[in-house]
């Protein structure tokens, strides 16, 4: 029997149609692969970021609840994205995020002198996703992958399109992915002063106004009422429909008993359009 050379090297070769599709799927694979570990390189990016932010914020608090205030930050007008505000070397921390983008630094004038545990509110308010927030001590700003610094003094769902309220950086508007800590004068409060035994609370009275129709505990059963007891490790999510539908406020204990200001350890929510509200009582 004779083998023919020509039919045995079609045997064992591959035809250029089969070369082409193995290059095809090679390369599918490579830019496949490509994609991910982009993505996982942003992702640790971001991750670094708030890690960033974290330890900017925890100096910051450390700092207060030793000396009773704060150092002031730069005004707006002075940002400077390659350059961290001096307040975070005196507190011992770098000041910028992963990409070496300087973190925004904003801090209640009230705790720049004197002793925090004197005071019974701040004027450092913000909106965190449609949420009022009053009576802050600081807040911390990273301006997340895209560079661009986009929050002055409202919080805004990340991705949310055409966003850009920081005008002293990038004037850009753009998908929103900031990253942002802040901390109330509460918190501050509840680690440095030692209240007198009656001012101090365990527990905190909330009562609700009559538009406010149900509310949750942490994450425990919808209930309905005029108040409710909140505890210290405890939060407090109201709805202004019934079986907690349509929600209008979501607060922790050191949020809302920052409004407190008389020290009966009583505060009352009401409802201000689609939002509810806290003040003192």
């Amino acid at each position: 029997m004779r083998f023919s050379a020509v039919n045995h090297l079609k045997k064992e070769a591959f035809t250029l149609i089969e070369l082409a599709i193995v290059l095809v799927i090679i390369g599918l694979l490579v830019g496949f692969g490509t994609g991910i570990i982009g993505v996982l390189t942003k992702r640790t990016k971001y991750m670094e970021s708030r890690e960033d932010l974290k330890r900017a914020s925890e100096a910051l608090k450390g700092y207060a609840i030793r000396f009773g205030y704060l150092p002031p930050s730069r005004p707006f007008d002075q940002y400077d994205p390659e350059k961290p505000d001096p307040a975070f070397n005196l507190v011992g921390v770098k000041g910028h995020d992963s990409q070496n983008r300087a973190l925004l630094y904003q801090v209640a004038p009230e705790l720049t002198s004197g002793d925090l545990c004197t005071l019974n509110a701040t004027t450092l308010t913000i909106t965190d996703k449609g949420n009022p927030k009053s009576n802050l001590a600081y807040l911390v700003i990273g301006a997340g992958l895209n560079y661009n610094l986009q929050t002055n003094r409202t919080i805004y769902t990340q991705g949310q399109a055409n966003v850009d309220d920081f005008l002293y950086d990038f004037n850009r508007p753009e998908e929103y992915d900031d990253i942002v800590e802040y901390v109330s004068l509460y918190e501050l409060q509840q680690q440095r002063c030692n209240y007198a035994s009656g001012t101090y609370c365990n527990n905190l009275v909330v009562y609700l106004d009559n538009a406010i129709n149900s509310f949750k505990l942490d994450d425990g059963s919808c209930s309905s009422g005029s108040s409710v007891i909140l505890g210290s490790s405890q939060q407090l999510e109201t709805y202004i429909a019934s079986g907690c539908k349509n929600s209008c406020g979501l607060f922790t204990f050191s949020e809302l008993i920052a409004y407190d200001s008389n020290k009966n350890c009583q505060v009352e929510i009401e409802r201000q359009g689609q939002n509810c509200v806290p003040r003192d009582r």
